[in-house]
């Protein structure tokens, strides 16, 4: 059920933001997007997302950098890894997050973890 969950989707990538935000917003999702982990603390300080979709490597501050205080500051979000770096799948970043999904899996797989965050009890 994916009625008023919000998404917002880190990642520096314009086609994979424009990509995810049109798979998500015509599955009902409100979808915001920033590109970089400074706007992503900025935009944490407005917003509640139910679900973060989080890029490790982005520039300026990346997602690696933020990862661990994610919890403290929006710690009702669920967060999403969502990397083309096969090397972080068995690292600790994966392991702080509550799904990791690689970039070059099917987009199903990324649904999935959405959509299993999603469900309201």
């Amino acid at each position: 059920m994916s009625e008023g969950v919000k998404i917002v989707i880190a990642d520096d990538n314009l086609e994979v933001c424009e990509l995810l935000g049109e798979i998500f917003k015509g599955m009902g999702y409100t979808v915001d997007v920033v590109h970089n982990g400074y706007e992503l603390i900025s935009y944490l300080e407005t917003n509640n997302p139910g679900v973060i979709i989080l890029d490790l490597m982005m520039p300026e501050k990346s997602g690696i950098s933020i990862l661990s205080s994610l919890k403290e500051i929006a710690p009702f979000s669920r967060i999403i890894i969502y990397t083309g770096h096969h090397e972080f799948e068995k690292s600790i970043y994966a392991r702080t997050a509550d799904k990791f999904v690689l970039k070059g899996a099917k987009i199903k797989s990324l649904i999935d973890a959405v959509e299993e965050f999603s469900v309201k009890p």
